[in-house]
């Protein structure tokens, strides 16, 4: 048996191992650190999208308060039309009846 070939191998194949290990750990700490760019962007992408979430919230709220604002009005002019036309046709029913000539 050759032992100074055989540790000679040995040798080759721990160096070897290194190197892969070498490599190995240089290729995860790459991975880890893509994965750390990865969770900050889509950390912000979250946060931004529950920012537009809220306020859409807001602005819907906003929306329908207006929308409830704009049909009281409409009933009150509806309302208040509804009294022109009557006080307009009480108004020209005493002219035909000759209520309102001199």
């Amino acid at each position: 048996m050759d032992v100074e070939g055989t540790m000679e191998f040995i040798l080759e194949q721990l160096a070897r191992t290194d190197a892969g290990l070498a490599r190995t750990e240089a290729n995860l700490a790459r991975a880890e650190a893509r994965q750390a760019r990865t969770d900050a962007y889509l950390t912000r992408a979250i946060r931004a999208g529950v920012k537009e979430a809220r306020k859409q919230c807001v602005q819907m709220s906003e929306l329908r308060q207006g929308e409830k604002n704009l049909r009281q009005e409409m009933e009150k002019l509806a309302e208040a039309q509804r009294k022109t036309e009557a006080s307009l046709n009480a108004f020209i029913e005493s002219m035909r009846s000759g209520n309102g000539r001199h």
